[in-house]
């Protein structure tokens, strides 16, 4: 990795990766604020049972979904709103890292420099996994912060979890990206196959939610494996994590050797 590249390129992306944390941060502080009035709220309990499968899709079937804080911030603050954002942002800044450059002829004053090819591609995979992992960090630390503010409890090392397994759903994500970025030339296809790979699964996720008999769809979306309320609630999500963490190692090392090969036409 080039540090001089990581550094330039970091602070290019840190005003959108900024941008994007405290518009989380904000959406979860009003979630967040009115939980209290929530939790004591019965008409909530009896939409959530008039309207059974809208309350699965916004994962308020747990007994607890609104009486306990750690299963209102799973359905909630990393619920399919946070998702779908963090979704937008991942593919975006791949597409930004590799594909942009390339169609905008930059890619050949970065390649002018001594770094080599794979040196180039590998800085600015770390540029894209730093921002996941502040985005997910300042998410994180804005949820304790707002708790404390309300005198609310927090299972801290299972928001730690939940934390590493949010940053292996987005780095698969965005070493994809990644891929596609290193595969076509057209930032437009680009952004059209990660989108709809992306996207494809998330409407399968939701599809799962509908009913339980839909409820196997969710093992065919790496969306499905990210489950914050279980994991909230004391399960360890050992194998999703390292699951992830293979298909993202897998996605990089071929979008990198992609990328080495690759005529650049630039």
């Amino acid at each position: 990795m080039n540090r001089a590249l990581f550094r330039a390129m970091f602070k290019r992306q840190s005003k959108k990766t900024c941008s994007y944390a405290l518009g989380l941060s904000l959406y979860n502080l009003l979630l967040i604020g009115v939980f209290p009035a929530l939790s004591q709220s019965s008409s909530i309990t009896k939409l959530s049972q008039n309207l059974p499968k809208l309350a699965r899709v916004f994962r308020l079937t747990s007994d607890y979904a609104l009486s306990r804080f750690e299963s209102f911030a799973a359905s909630q603050c990393f619920g399919q709103v946070w998702v779908l954002v963090m979704g937008i942002y991942t593919i975006s800044t791949a597409n930004e890292l590799i594909a942009q450059y390339v169609s905008e002829g930059g890619m050949a004053y970065l390649l002018s420099s001594p770094a080599g090819r794979r040196e180039v591609f590998l800085t600015q995979a770390a540029v894209l996994i730093s921002g996941l992992v502040l985005i997910v960090l300042l998410t994180e630390l804005g949820i304790w912060a707002e708790a404390k503010l309300f005198a609310l409890s927090l299972a801290k090392k299972a928001y730690l979890s939940l934390g590493v397994l949010a940053v292996a759903l987005f780095l698969t994500v965005g070493s994809y990206s990644l891929f596609f970025s290193t595969l076509f030339n057209n930032e437009e296809y680009v952004i059209l196959s990660a989108a709809c790979l992306a996207f494809s699964g998330y409407a399968l996720d939701i599809f799962s939610g509908l009913d339980d008999r839909f409820a196997w769809v969710k093992y065919l979306t790496i969306f499905g494996w990210f489950r914050p309320q279980e994991v909230l609630e004391g399960d360890t999500p050992a194998w999703q994590t390292v699951s992830l963490m293979t298909l993202s190692t897998a996605f990089l090392t071929l979008a990198c050797y992609v990328f080495e090969r690759k005529d650049l036409c630039i």
